[in-house]
């Protein structure tokens, strides 16, 4: 721990103990006839609370019971609470009551004697005293489980956008090797539509590298990529695709980026690019009270080839990422068919 963290750390611990110290002795003020007495009496014990829960926090929780020895640590913490009520017990026997007797003659009275077995033997002493110096070291594993707690959730988002940049850095070559190679094609026709794929292409590439770097964009910046992504493979294949894309949404929504353009990207890659008939390509968008509905629904050839993994690659990357932006907030279908392919995805926004 660093030395400004360790001074930030002690001060914490000072401003809690003081707290503690204030608490006690405003709420006892009226016992006591003297100042003095209240400030022994009360450092003492708070000296005991802070033995207390700096051997429990510091000692025996790491020590003991982190190593699954809970039987041990609870005989350790009996005797630790055991010999603080010895030292209680000795240090109001031998020092409050003869320096201080008016004080402690009701309070002696409890007791059949007032001698150090008198009092150290009483169950009800023990356990009243018990509670008492054990209140602190409760408070402060709370304060130190709520904190663990909060450092958790931070390393668990890091972790999570971690695997978010891993999965859109897979994703993105992915979908850039596939449409280099459609204008690639093109290039060796020397295609006049060449120019277009070019300018779809640059679009493309600026939203992805500059404008979907964020956890959430816009529906209608994402649908416009999807536009311009068919644009571009209908200039590949002409008339060998029929596509139909119905939107009904506001475009103000919020989604993931590049989570739908995965699924449209498949589409072409495994049922237009390996059909030998005509294909055909459906997608509709809709918003039913906030709750995204995308089906895309496209002719499967009869024979598919394996493409060494590749089809898999940009399907799995998006479960994961639907899995990490949407726990329990998203429902994927994929419906395989002797004849189509349909995928229907739900999320709610």
């Amino acid at each position: 721990m660093k030395p400004i963290q360790l001074k930030k750390e002690a001060l914490l611990h000072f401003l809690f103990w003081s707290c503690v110290f204030l608490f006690s002795t405003a709420s006892a003020t009226w016992y006591y006839s003297e100042t003095r007495e209240l400030f022994e009496v009360y450092g003492f014990r708070m000296l005991l609370q802070m033995v207390v829960a700096y051997t429990i926090i510091g000692l025996l929780i790491p020590k003991v019971l982190n190593r699954k020895q809970a039987f041990l640590f609870s005989i350790l913490v009996l005797g630790l609470f055991v010999l603080v009520y010895a030292l209680c017990t000795l240090f109001l026997v031998e020092y409050l009551v003869p320096n201080y007797p008016t004080s402690y003659e009701v309070f002696l009275k409890r007791f059949e004697s007032p001698s150090f077995q008198g009092i150290f033997f009483n169950f009800n002493q023990f356990f009243s005293r018990s509670l008492y110096y054990a209140y602190p070291c409760i408070i402060l594993l709370a304060i130190l489980f709520y904190r663990e707690r909060q450092e958790l959730l931070v390393l668990h988002e890091k972790k999570r956008e971690a695997e978010l940049n891993a999965l859109k850095n897979q994703l993105n070559p992915h979908f850039l090797f596939n449409t280099l190679n459609s204008l690639y094609l093109l290039a060796l026709k020397k295609s006049d539509k060449t120019v277009r794929v070019i300018e779809n292409l640059s679009h493309i590439l600026d939203y992805m590298l500059y404008r979907c770097d964020k956890k959430y964009v816009l529906l209608k910046d994402e649908l416009l990529l999807i536009n311009k992504y068919i644009e571009l493979e209908q200039i590949r294949y002409g008339k060998r695709v029929s596509i139909s894309f119905d939107e009904s949404v506001t475009g103000e929504e919020r989604i993931a980026p590049l989570l739908l353009l995965t699924f449209v990207e498949n589409a072409f890659k495994h049922g237009v690019s390996e059909a030998i008939n005509n294909a055909t390509i459906r997608i509709q968008v809709e918003n039913r009270e906030n709750r995204l509905f995308f089906e895309l629904k496209n002719t499967r050839p009869d024979l598919i080839s394996n493409n060494n993994g590749r089809k898999s690659l940009g399907l799995s990357n998006v479960k994961k990422q639907l899995e990490l932006l949407y726990p329990n907030k998203h429902q994927l279908n994929i419906i395989e068919k002797p004849n189509t392919y349909t995928t229907e995805l739900e999320l709610c926004l």
